[in-house]
């Protein structure tokens, strides 16, 4: 079997609709109606609307320059380093925090089946999916050897 170096439209698709709808759909809306009530309508909307130019130009820029880490690599090429490190740890930063909404989800719906606590379910899934993703990195790095 021949790995592929590359990614076609449906797999950053299925990448971004994954991401997007485990715990931006599931989870942030939940915790956001607790707070806000009704109101988180016109938050979400908000939200979007000052989101958009800076999803324009990152569209607009990483398909000028298509590589790996695009956005980060567009950001080092015109404003320098030390905008292109702030920009790959926030960027790091908002995938931890997606990362931290996707754990607490999934376990407010483990507590649902059995009695735990969150903290410790929280933890126990972070550790269970940091050990499938290594055991995942080395079944690639013994694959990309073979070749």
């Amino acid at each position: 079997m021949k790995l592929r170096k590359e990614l076609n439209l449906i797999d950053v698709f299925c990448i971004a609709s994954g991401a997007m709808i485990s715990s931006g759909l599931f989870i942030l809306p939940g915790i956001a109606y607790a707070r806000a009530g009704p109101a988180v309508i016109l938050c979400y909307l908000m939200a979007g609307l000052l989101s958009i130019p800076g999803m324009l130009s990152i569209a607009e820029m990483t398909t000028a320059m298509p590589r790996a880490g695009g956005d980060c690599f567009t950001i080092v090429r015109s404003l320098g380093p030390a905008a292109g490190t702030v920009a790959g740890l926030l960027s790091w930063f908002s995938l931890s925090m997606k990362s931290a909404f996707a754990l607490i989800g999934i376990s407010i719906f483990t507590a649902l089946i059995i009695d735990a606590n969150l903290h410790l379910l929280s933890i126990l899934f972070c550790i269970i999916f940091l050990l499938i993703n290594m055991a995942g990195i080395k079944h690639v790095r013994q694959k990309t050897d073979e070749m």
